[in-house]
């Protein structure tokens, strides 16, 4: 059983917290969709989804993760940080075992959607203190990215311009470089000093693929089966166990 302080170290500011899902559209809000809470050993697992909103598409998980990287630099780095990346999204929330792709010009589709996300691990120890918590990792990112803490609108200009050209190339068509960083900064100051939205107990199939379900019930909870008594935290909408995929089975990715 999850003892009574992890319960209360993964709550979440009820000020920012909507139990039902919210839209992320046009909020211009960071919205985070929070997993129920899974256990191995000693140790109690979550997976968050962080919605980025549209005007800030350009900030991309590895960066946050490099930013966050930094500021604990001096002190180790919390699991959550670690674990911080970009996952294939779902077509269908709930739905079917297929990526969300959006057409091109051509016909084609396209590279998979995305959205960030990242796994809160907690051990019994850890659950006591404060700063421990979902809601100090949250209030973390949004301190460090509202305050533009370290010339981070710089830092962002030159990320973009090693890893991802593409992106700066469309920006810089638009925008010189003093117009670009100052709205850099001002886009990412705006949106996360805005009121955060926060959704828990949100099953996982509302974005991950059954693949990558897979891999964090088997690299995570230690688990090469279902965890039946969980089962309403992977898959939101099956009720019968002829609706849930056989976890032996699952391949990598679905085909279209």
């Amino acid at each position: 059983m999850v003892s009574t302080n992890a319960h209360q170290v993964f709550n979440l500011d009820m000020k920012t917290t909507n139990k039902q899902l919210v839209s992320h559209r046009n909020t211009g809000s960071v919205v985070y969709y929070c997993s129920g809470l899974f256990e191995n050993n000693n140790s109690i697992h979550r997976i968050v989804f962080m919605k980025i909103p549209d005007n800030i598409w350009y900030v991309k998980a590895p960066f946050i993760k490099m930013i966050l990287e930094k500021v604990f630099d001096s002190n180790e780095v919390p699991y959550w940080v670690i674990s911080l990346r970009e996952i294939f999204v779902r077509k269908q929330p709930h739905g079917l075992n297929q990526l969300g792709r959006t057409k091109q010009n051509n016909g084609k589709l396209g590279y998979p959607k995305s959205i960030i996300a990242f796994t809160h691990k907690l051990n019994r120890t850890a659950s006591l203190f404060e700063r421990h918590s979902l809601s100090y990792a949250i209030a973390k990112i949004h301190n460090i990215f509202a305050n533009n803490v370290g010339r981070l609108n710089e830092t962002l200009h030159s990320w973009l311009c090693e890893n991802q050209r593409g992106i700066i190339r469309y920006l810089t068509g638009k925008f010189d470089q003093e117009t670009l960083l100052i709205k850099f900064k001002k886009d990412i100051n705006k949106t996360f000093k805005a009121k955060r939205v926060i959704n828990t107990d949100v099953a996982l199939d509302r974005f991950m693929s059954d693949w990558d379900i897979k891999k964090f019930v088997k690299n995570d909870i230690g688990l090469n089966r279902w965890p039946k008594s969980k089962l309403h935290y992977i898959y939101g909408h099956s009720n019968e166990d002829s609706e849930i995929p056989e976890f032996g089975r699952i391949q990598r990715y679905p085909e279209e």
